[in-house]
C-alpha cells in the first residue's frame, strides 16, 4: 500500500468528469447548529470517520498551505450532519463531493475502490483486469453515451461504437444501475457531466447492452460483450497503426495516459519499427495525464523536454530520455478531457512550434496529484503540488485551458464511431506531407532491439 505515496508527482486522473449533486448549502454566514456525535449511531461514527480522514489528509497533504482560504474545522462542522445522516457509499461521497467542490481546484475528488481497485491501479503497474472496456457519459440527463472504448478491448471486437446511445445494461434502465461505477473526477470544475465506468455482470456473465446508434431512427442494437483482460496501456499498443490516405502514409498512436513506461516503449518501437516509411504521424493526447517522466519520454522525440527536478525542491536539470528522433511532421489531439501531464505536454508542444494542435481547449486541470485511502476503503485523489515548472514559460497551467490552434468540436452524440477530431487531424497533417518526397529506408539500418512490454 505504501506504493502509492509515491505517486505524488503524478499528475493524474482520467477522462472522467462527475456532477456536482445539487443539495441545499448553508449560506457562508450562516452558523451550524451544534451536533451531539456521542449520540451517534455506529454507522454515523463510520461516516464521520471518512468526512474526518479525508480532511486529514487534506490538511497534512494539500499543496496550497493556506487551503485556498478555507477553514478545515468549520467546513466540518457544516458537513457533519448530513455526512453522518447519508447512506454510506455513492451517498456520503456526493456529499463529501460537494464539500471538495468548494476548494474549486482540480484534482480533488472521491474514486470509488472497485474504479480504484480496477481503473486506476492497473495502469501505474501495467496489470490487465478482466473488464468490459469502455466508459459512458451522461451528456445530457438521462442520455448516456458511449465515449471512450478501448483499442483491441471486448467491447471493440463485439461492435459498440463510439457515440453509441446506452439505454438499458442487462435489461435495465441506467439511471442508478448497479454496474455503473462513478468513475470520479472534479466536483471543484465547472461544465462536468457525470462520467461512468462498467462493473462486470455477476458470475462470469457477459455484459447485454441495449444501443441506438442514429438519431434518426428508433432502432436499438443488442449487443453482448463478454469481459476480457485489457488495459489502457495495452489499447495504447494497440492503437499504433498506419493510416493510408490518398497516397500516403500517416502513424498514429494514442495515448490513453502518461502513467507507465509502456507508453514510451510503444511510442519507440513505432518510430522505429511501424512508422519507418510513413510521411507523419498523429500523437492522440486525449484523457488522462501521468508521470512526469514518462511525459517528458514520450516528448523527446519530437521536442527538447524542459529541465525536470528529481525530487520537489532539487535543481532542475536536462535530461536525455534516450528516445529515437521524429524529423517528419507532426500533429497532435487534444480535446476537453486532455488534462494535467496532457495539457503540459500540449502547452510545451505549442511552446516549441512542433506541429499544429488539433481539437477543443483543454480543462486547465494541472495539479500534482495523489491517491490516499479513505476509512470506508474508497480514494481521496488530492493536489499535492503544483507542476508549473514543467510547462516551458512556467506557465500557470492550472484554470488555463490550452487552446488548439486547429480548434475541432468533439461530435460525440450518435457519431457512429467516426471521431471528428481524428479525421480532423489525418486532414492538417496530410496538407503538411503531400508535397514532401516520399520517405526511404536508410542504406545500412541498424538492429532495433525488441521492446519488452
Amino acid at each position: 500500500m505504501l506504493y502509492r505515496l509515491l505517486l505524488s508527482l503524478l499528475i493524474v486522473i482520467s477522462l472522467a468528469n462527475t456532477v456536482i449533486i445539487a443539495q441545499p448549502r448553508l449560506t457562508d454566514d450562516s452558523t451550524p447548529a451544534k451536533v451531539d456525535e456521542g449520540s451517534f449511531s455506529e454507522q454515523q461514527k463510520a461516516n464521520v470517520k471518512v468526512l474526518d480522514g479525508m480532511l486529514d489528509i487534506i490538511r497534512r497533504g494539500f499543496f496550497d498551505r493556506q487551503y485556498r482560504g478555507k477553514d478545515l474545522k468549520e467546513m466540518r462542522e457544516r458537513y457533519l450532519k448530513r455526512a453522518a445522516d447519508a447512506k454510506p457509499g455513492n451517498e456520503l461521497h456526493n456529499v463529501l463531493r460537494e464539500l471538495l467542490a468548494e476548494f474549486k481546484v482540480s484534482h480533488l475528488g472521491i474514486v470509488a475502490q472497485h474504479a480504484y481497485d480496477n481503473h486506476f491501479a492497473p495502469e501505474m503497474d501495467n496489470t490487465l483486469r478482466t473488464q468490459v472496456g469502455f466508459d459512458i457519459t451522461e451528456l445530457s440527463p438521462g442520455e448516456y453515451f458511449v465515449t471512450d472504448i478501448l483499442t483491441g478491448g471486448p467491447a471493440e471486437k463485439a461492435g459498440l461504437k463510439r457515440g453509441d446511445r446506452l439505454h438499458s445494461l442487462m435489461g435495465k434502465p441506467l439511471a442508478d444501475h448497479e454496474l455503473l461505477v462513478d468513475a470520479g473526477g472534479d466536483p471543484g470544475l465547472p461544465n462536468q457531466h457525470p462520467h461512468y465506468f462498467i462493473k462486470n455482470p455477476p458470475e462470469g456473465a457477459p455484459l447485454v447492452v441495449e444501443v441506438q446508434r442514429t438519431a434518426d431512427s428508433a432502432e436499438r442494437l443488442t449487443i453482448s460483450i463478454k469481459p476480457a483482460d485489457i488495459n489502457m496501456i495495452a489499447a495504447s499498443r494497440n492503437s499504433v497503426t498506419i493510416i493510408e490516405h490518398e497516397g500516403r502514409k500517416l502513424g498514429y498512436i494514442r495515448f490513453w495516459h502518461f502513467l507507465h513506461h509502456g507508453m514510451s516503449a510503444a511510442l519507440r518501437r513505432a518510430i522505429t519499427k511501424e512508422w519507418q516509411l510513413c510521411d507523419g504521424i498523429i500523437i492522440d493526447l486525449r484523457g488522462r495525464g501521468g508521470s512526469p517522466d514518462v511525459m517528458n519520454t514520450c516528448f523527446a522525440p519530437f521536442g527538447e523536454p524542459p529541465p525536470m527536478t528529481r525530487m520537489p525542491g532539487g535543481r532542475a536539470t536536462q535530461r536525455d530520455y534516450g528516445m529515437p528522433k521524429w524529423e517528419r511532421p507532426v500533429v497532435a489531439l487534444q480535446d476537453a478531457g486532455s488534462r494535467s501531464a496532457k495539457e503540459v505536454y500540449a502547452h510545451n508542444w505549442k511552446w516549441l512550434k512542433i506541429g499544429p494542435l488539433v481539437g477543443e481547449s483543454t480543462p486547465g486541470a494541472v495539479l500534482g496529484s495523489t491517491f490516499a485511502q479513505l476509512p470506508d476503503g474508497s480514494y481521496l485523489i488530492y493536489p499535492a503540488q503544483n507542476v508549473r515548472t514543467l510547462s516551458y514559460g512556467q506557465v500557470e497551467l492550472e484554470g488555463n485551458p490550452v487552446e488548439p490552434t486547429h480548434p475541432v468540436k468533439d461530435n460525440v452524440r450518435y457519431a457512429q464511431g467516426v471521431d471528428s477530431i481524428k479525421e480532423a487531424g489525418i486532414k492538417v497533417l496530410f496538407d503538411l506531407v503531400k508535397d514532401r518526397p516520399e520517405p526511404t529506408l536508410p542504406k545500412q539500418e541498424s538492429e532495433a532491439k525488441e521492446e519488452e512490454f
